[in-house]
């Protein structure tokens, strides 16, 4: 497990830094901020608030069929 710095072996999270670090190297899950808050990215998926994930490949085709109609 990597650990950032100021996180000592067998020591509590010491903040929210840390454990922010660790949720993105050890789980490979990063939040999304902003109007997409309560959205993350776990891999290479982008993951709704309700666990609903959709892969690069599906969005990308979602994002190209749905331009095609506003053009």
């Amino acid at each position: 497990m990597e650990r950032p710095p100021c996180w000592r072996e067998g020591q509590p999270c010491p903040n929210h830094c840390a454990a922010a670090y660790h949720n993105r190297t050890v789980y490979n899950v990063t939040p999304l901020h902003g109007p997409w808050s309560g959205w993350r990215m776990a891999g290479q998926r982008l993951v709704s608030p309700n666990r609903e994930w959709i892969a690069p490949h599906l969005l990308d085709r979602w994002l190209y069929r749905h331009a095609r109609v506003y053009r």
